[in-house]
């Protein structure tokens, strides 16, 4: 059966860093990658775009430091905090690799911006130094400690929003060229946390794994709340297929920064490939819950989920986004496939966990009746342009509550807009046999044919429906159809076999069992192998009715019996058999004597009786 139909697209996945990954985000912000099928997603919507701290170039020249005077706290001079800044922009000015933002363009920004150097708190610093395109910014604050001056400083990545703690620094409070070096000695120790980032990203991005995370935890050790070389780290680990360890590093990363998207994207991914689907479930949520409105990113994710084997998370995923856009059609048509894929994964565990067929399990009725109210919404919106595979999937949901009218009356009215879709007449056809009405559904089986010859099993259907109708004869010309093809002839015959041998040998009706194996037989295209089994058995049969029949003794019974024992016996005799029969555990050779014993017998209760 053509189960549940989810929209084709690309699966993506987090894949392997690379250069062309480096930030390009699209959209809302989120990052976009193409990528593999692993666990099978497409077009991406979602990536796990590279931190951009990390990943950046160095522009041209030297990186820009926006150094604004040092903010005094409870009581300090403030002179300190100026002298301190201007000796700090003067040792910055001799880094090859660093320069401070002179002060005249500082001055020049504050005055287009409307603010004074006093206003320059943490917060407004760093947007000020991201408005005139500084990568770095220093925040600092001095306060008195008996007769000095202790500074508590962070450096700014404005790209990547890290911050850069140094120890603080005491001096005595009229030595501001100490305080400056201070801070200056200590950024030595954030360019040297920059160069490890960048060269673990370097080694990532040529797979050279070992090396890359020994240069993720240099840059770690030296600030452990660097959250792009945490999760650079933790992708690594992705990639290297240790799991485990790439959660702990997300976990880490998520204490940190509970609203980390790359992180929780990242970390739902991991949890779902290591079989941990509510951990996965739980990650998903926790980021959506930043962009509940967001189809597109949900519809990928569920997706994900789903093809990850957990189809009732991913129609959780959904159930969330129609809460919050329920007319939303695309979300409709996802929650209605995933709902029937959980509706069957339950019912399949159920079947196959019980002896006895039973009945649907509440849960997989529940989840079929939510599929259906989704695609029965999503025909109404779109009408004509409903995906057949849909209307197939709706079709099949009735069928599988037992609900076979309004399957069919479904069927009906989807035909009416695709009337030439096979899918949808083989569904129709199911569940017209299923209410009784078998030449109906033969006929139905007959349009899929017109429409698509090769439309797999339809002879092989007619066949078995009209075998459980009684209709034997009718079944072998369907079959025949299906014989003509080599390759499915022994399909064919094995139908009306397991049939006969079913509901004939093991019952003892062995002239039901006799007159099956008698019409497998004129199917065209048998091995001699299954041709010498179906003789077997057809000889088996007869033998043994003409076995019970005989027992009165009379020369009445005696006529009618003796033409069978002999036809038995020339079955028995036919080339092939006796191998069968040996491979079945079967002595031929008694079973033969058998018969011919009843033969003579016959002949002589006859020959008196004349």
């Amino acid at each position: 059966m053509q189960g549940a139909v989810v929209t084709a697209r690309e699966r993506f996945a987090p894949t392997a860093i690379t250069d062309q990954d480096r930030g390009k985000p699209q959209g809302d912000g989120i990052m976009i990658r193409r990528s593999k099928i692993s666990a099978a997603v497409a077009a991406a919507i979602l990536s796990l775009a590279l931190p951009s701290g990390v990943n950046a170039q160095q522009p041209q020249g030297r990186f820009r430091v926006v150094i604004p005077n040092l903010q005094p706290t409870n009581g300090a001079d403030k002179k300190f905090g100026e002298k301190t800044a201007e000796d700090l922009r003067g040792l910055m000015n001799e880094l090859l690799t660093h320069q401070p933002v002179a002060k005249k363009e500082l001055d020049k920004a504050l005055k287009q911006f409307k603010l004074k150097m006093d206003d320059l708190d943490c917060p407004k610093t760093r947007q000020l130094a991201a408005q005139i395109n500084a990568e770095v910014a220093l925040c600092a604050t001095y306060a008195p400690e008996g007769s000095d001056y202790v500074v508590n400083a962070q450096f700014w990545d404005t790209r990547s929003n890290e911050s850069f703690e140094i120890k603080p620094v005491t001096v005595p409070e009229k030595d501001y060229q100490a305080a400056a070096k201070g801070i200056f000695d200590q950024f030595d120790r954030y360019t040297t946390q920059l160069r490890a980032a960048a060269n673990c990203q370097s080694y990532a991005t040529s797979r050279q794994w070992d090396t890359a995370l020994e240069q993720c935890n240099k840059a770690l050790e030296l600030n452990p709340n660097a959250q792009s070389t945490r999760y650079l780290k933790a992708h690594i680990y992705y990639d290297m297929k240790r799991y485990p360890e790439s959660l702990a590093e997300l976990d880490t990363l998520l204490k940190e920064n509970p609203i980390h998207e790359e992180g929780l994207n990242l970390a739902g991914y991991v949890a779902g490939t290591m079989g941990e689907e509510q951990k996965a479930v739980d990650y998903y949520t926790r980021y959506l819950e930043l962009q509940p409105g967001n189809a597109q990113v949900r519809m990928k994710i569920a997706y994900d989920l789903a093809q990850a084997g957990d189809p009732g998370g991913a129609m959780q995923l959904i159930q969330a986004g129609l809460d919050v856009d329920p007319d939303n059609v695309d979300l409709l048509e996802q929650y209605g496939g995933f709902a029937f894929a959980a509706g069957k994964k339950i019912a399949d565990k159920a079947r196959a966990d019980s002896a006895d067929a039973g009945g649907l399990p509440p849960e997989a009725a529940e989840d079929y009746h939510q599929a259906i109210d989704a695609y029965l919404k999503v025909y109404k919106a779109k009408g004509a342009d409903t995906n057949p595979s849909q209307l197939r999937t709706l079709i099949a949901a009735y069928i599988e509550l037992d609900e076979v009218d309004q399957a069919i009356s479904t069927a009906e009215e989807a035909l009416k807009t695709h009337p030439d879709d096979d899918g949808i007449w083989s569904y129709y056809a199911d569940a017209l046999q299923r209410s009784g009405k078998l030449d109906e559904a033969l006929a139905a089986l007959d349009r899929v044919k017109e429409i698509n010859p090769d439309y797999p099993n339809v002879a092989f259907r007619q066949g078995k429906w009209l075998i459980q109708a009684g209709r034997l004869n009718d079944a072998v010309n369907a079959l025949k159809s299906a014989a003509a093809d080599p390759k499915q002839a022994e399909t064919a015959a094995r139908l009306i076999f397991n049939d006969a041998y079913a509901n004939g040998v093991q019952k003892k009706n062995y002239t039901y069992a006799a007159d099956g194996l008698g019409a497998a037989l004129t199917l065209p295209n048998l091995t001699p192998r299954m041709i010498a089994q179906l003789t077997f058995w057809q000889g088996y049969s007869i033998y043994q009715s003409a076995y019970v029949d005989q027992a009165p003794n009379t020369v009445a019974t005696a006529k009618s019996t003796l033409p069978r024992f002999q036809k038995a016996l020339g079955l028995l005799q036919k080339p092939g058999v006796g191998d069968y029969a040996k491979s079945v555990n079967v002595n031929i050779t008694e079973m033969i004597d058998n018969v011919k014993t009843f033969i003579d017998i016959q002949e002589k209760i006859i020959k008196r009786g004349d």
